[in-house]
């Protein structure tokens, strides 16, 4: 079995790496490192972008709740999109009529 000597590591990123052999359950080195090897793990979210992304997955439940309690019968979005934006070009052309 070979050794691997590292120097010149950042504090932060041996907290990274301890913290990482806790939470994967690793008894050494090198079982850490070959479940990183082995997962391939590229992304590692912070606390503040996990926060970030729970929070504007609330966000969404919170107005998909609301759009889905006041959408109560016909017309369908479909409907009122279309209606919708028929009705943005009709004014667009009025206001633009208006201006000359």
């Amino acid at each position: 079995m070979k050794t691997i000597l590292l120097k010149n590591l950042p504090e932060d990123v041996s907290k990274e790496l301890k913290r990482l052999k806790v939470e994967l359950g690793c008894k050494t080195w090198a079982e850490l490192l070959a479940k990183l090897v082995e997962s391939q793990r590229g992304v590692s979210l912070g606390e503040e972008e996990l926060k970030k992304m729970k929070e504007g997955v609330q966000g969404y439940f919170k107005l998909r709740n609301t759009v889905s309690s006041r959408w109560v019968g016909p017309p369908s979005v479909l409907q009122e999109v279309r209606k919708s934006r028929a009705h943005g070009t009709q004014w667009s052309i009025e206001r633009r009529d208006e201006g000359t």
